[in-house]
C-alpha cells in the first residue's frame, strides 16, 4: 500500500495506519483530512479550513466505482452493548470478485473518507482494471 508523508513532522504513515486511526482524536481527523486533500478532486480544500462535504467524498468514491472494476459490497452499522456504534464497509473487484478489504468508522464521514483513501490507493496500482460495463450489467 501507499505511504503518506507528513511534511510538518516528517512522519511516514502507511495506508493501513491511516485506516486504523481513531477518529475520536482531533489529530486523527486532521491526518485523514490532509490525506483526503492529496486526492486530486479534493485538493481544492487543501488551502482552506473548509470541511470537505460528505457528498463530495461520496461522489469521488462513486466516480472510482464507475471508472474502475470496483464495487462497494455493503455498508453495515454495528451496535455492541456498552461500546460506541461503528460502521463497516467492504469492497471488491468486479472482474474477479476479489475482496479488497473492509474499512471501519464511528461515523459515516469517517467511514466514507477512509473508504475513499483505500480505493484511491488501490486504483493507483499500475494495471488495476478499468470497469467493463458490459459484464457489470449481466
Amino acid at each position: 500500500m501507499a505511504v503518506f508523508n507528513s511534511k510538518e513532522k516528517g512522519d511516514i504513515m502507511k495506508t493501513e495506519d491511516i485506516l486504523r486511526l481513531d477518529y475520536r482524536k482531533q489529530e486523527s481527523k486532521d491526518i485523514i483530512r490532509k490525506v483526503l486533500c492529496k486526492i486530486k478532486p479534493l485538493s481544492k480544500y487543501s488551502d482552506t479550513d473548509e470541511v470537505i462535504p460528505l457528498e463530495t467524498i461520496e461522489k469521488v468514491v462513486n466516480m472510482l466505482c464507475v471508472k474502475y472494476a470496483i464495487k462497494i459490497q455493503q455498508l453495515t452499522p454495528s451496535y455492541i452493548p456498552n461500546e460506541l456504534p461503528f460502521y463497516s464497509v467492504s469492497s471488491k473487484r468486479t472482474d474477479n470478485h476479489e475482496w479488497l478489504g473492509n474499512v471501519y468508522g464511528i461515523c459515516l464521514y469517517e467511514t466514507w473518507g477512509k473508504l475513499l483513501i483505500q480505493l484511491w490507493v488501490i486504483t493507483r496500482v499500475e494495471g488495476f482494471p478499468l470497469a467493463n460495463l458490459e459484464t457489470r450489467i449481466k
